[in-house]
């Protein structure tokens, strides 16, 4: 079964992607792979093209979502941290470790889960 590997926007905390990792949580930020200054659109289409799922909290790839599920096109997820959480790293950890502890333990799976689908975190 495949882990739940994340994709993080520039919007989300750099501290939450350390900290992932440190608990051994495959994850990489986009100013990492030279996406900072990207589009929504590329970041979403790097994502998928890398089956991670897309970290945020831009609005903007829920519009993405829909306009992709409108003309078939998948995606490998997007988890919408919501605007209050923006300083909450100790919830958006939590959050995001039990969905990977979830998918490790198969109680979850990404094709049922977590692929062409939004989770809402907050």
């Amino acid at each position: 079964m495949a882990p739940l590997r994340f994709y993080f926007d520039t919007n989300v905390a750099k501290a939450a992607a350390d900290q992932l990792r440190v608990r051994g949580v495959d994850v990489i930020r986009c100013e990492e792979v030279g996406m900072a200054a990207a589009k929504d659109i590329e970041h979403l289409q790097y994502a998928t093209d890398n089956q991670r799922v897309l970290v945020s909290h831009d609005q903007d790839f829920l519009r993405l979502d829909q306009s992709w599920k409108a003309t078939g096109k998948r995606h490998a997820g997007i988890f919408f941290l919501q605007q209050s959480l923006q300083g909450d790293v100790g919830f958006v950890l939590k959050a995001l470790i039990e969905y990977a502890d979830f998918v490790e333990a198969g109680a979850a799976t990404l094709e049922a889960d977590i692929i062409d689908q939004v989770q809402y975190i907050g």
